[in-house]
């Protein structure tokens, strides 16, 4: 009553009445403006991408982003998990860990996210892992070193990328398919050369296979001449560099101008656009090991629709896998929070459950009382305890022409 009293004294019945209106208009705009109504930070559930949108991982990182940014709109024109809208803040890795450090402590401590998707050299996902964890923030990573395993046995660490014990598998099996018994390798001084290599060599050996020699070398070196001259002695039937895509395009110029012609086989991420164009007729007859994606599946059918372009996405189908799988635990859950998604990771991504391809199916079947069981752009993405894929299929392709053009697979490759 007094402050009925005092409104009164101040101003009349009419003027009171103009003001009242004037500010419900002004919350019935502010409410109609968004479909989700008027957004405050509860009604939003944050999650951050970390992606190399420069560096040497640059054209998959950019491609990664495209694909999250345009299904978290789908997500969200949906009313998204539990009826909140998805608030995305993206950052750079830079290719570089401590840049990825600085990167996901932003979006932990200033954006307050629940999950961050994306990374992609292991460097950086080993320098992140631990910070994420200690903050029960999930991360999802496209990263390979087996280092990783011993970051994701303390949780809230997941990779949709094979690990490097699958892809040096990989080389192994398909060198056996072609009948080579010699090779020569060429590796980066980085984490994930190791433990490919050594997988590789292990399942080579294993099929009647010999290494001739292991070179490792430094990024950024001035040449690469010693090294390639060195991995062409004994006339191996192919050498496997594991490398990225700047010093690839320096080593496979300097063998075609010293006239050292070779069969090449290298990660499929080492191959960019870039380098395709950089590496010209050097390039020419490689072989490359790329991660599969499930092409025919109608996940990857969709992903194919949100890109706009008909091509081969195999890491911008992992982190659509990502933020469909961070949505639907979420969903599953009831909660939005980083322990809440950790929890039921596992659950929405394998068996038992109806088949679902997206957010969409998944959250009906949910709501319905279902177990769930997502099958992805990337393919089946069934995480064991530690949080790595339990198989992994593979593309072989080769270079022609200056195109990327497929000529086999390698299935079910199996820790």
């Amino acid at each position: 009553m007094k402050h009925f009293e005092i409104l009164h004294r101040s101003t009349s019945w009419r003027q009171f009445l103009r003001v009242s209106l004037a500010i419900l208009l002004g919350m019935m705009i502010n409410v109609s403006a968004h479909p989700f109504g008027a957004v405050t930070h509860a009604d939003e559930i944050r999650i951050g991408t970390l992606m190399p949108l420069t560096g040497a991982g640059g054209p998959f990182g950019a491609n990664e982003q495209k694909a999250v940014i345009a299904l978290v709109k789908e997500i969200n024109e949906a009313r998204g998990p539990l009826g909140k809208r998805i608030k995305l803040f993206n950052e750079d890795t830079q290719t570089d860990p401590e840049a990825a450090v600085r990167a996901a402590k932003k979006l932990i401590n200033l954006n307050k996210v629940s999950a961050i998707i994306g990374t992609w050299a292991s460097a950086s996902t080993l320098a992140v892992g631990p910070v994420a964890q200690g903050s029960k923030v999930v991360l999802m990573s496209t990263s390979g070193a087996s280092r990783i395993t011993e970051i994701q046995k303390k949780g809230f660490v997941y990779r949709t990328e094979p690990d490097d014990l699958l892809y040096g598998r990989a080389y192994g099996e398909y060198a056996n398919l072609r009948g080579w018994k010699k090779a020569s390798v060429l590796g980066l001084n980085v984490p994930f050369t190791e433990t490919t290599v050594a997988a590789f060599q292990k399942r080579f050996e294993a099929r009647g296979g010999r290494i001739l020699q292991t070179i490792i070398y430094n990024p950024g070196q001035s040449t690469y001449r010693t090294e390639i001259i060195s991995a062409f002695k004994g006339d191996p039937d192919f050498i496997h560099i594991s490398g990225y895509g700047p010093d690839l395009t320096s080593i496979l110029r300097t063998a075609y101008q010293s006239g050292l012609k070779g069969r090449f086989i290298v990660p499929g991420f080492a191959i960019s656009e870039s380098v395709l164009k950089h590496s010209g007729p050097s390039g020419e007859g490689i072989l490359l090991v790329e991660e599969g994606v499930a092409e025919k599946s109608p996940a990857y059918k969709h992903l194919v629709e949100l890109m706009g372009e008909d091509r081969y996405y195999s890491f911008a189908s992992q982190a659509y896998d990502m933020i469909q799988l961070i949505a639907l635990a979420i969903e599953a859950a009831g909660d939005p929070s980083g322990e809440a998604i950790n929890r039921m990771l596992r659950e929405v991504a394998g068996p038992p459950g109806v088949t679902v391809f997206s957010f969409v199916e998944g959250a009906k079947a949910l709501r319905r009382g279902e177990k769930i069981n997502y099958e992805g752009a990337s393919g089946p993405v069934n995480f064991d305890e530690n949080g790595n894929i339990t198989v992994a299929n593979f593309r072989v392709s080769e270079i022609k022409g200056g195109k990327i053009v497929p000529i086999d697979s390698i299935k079910n490759v199996k820790f």
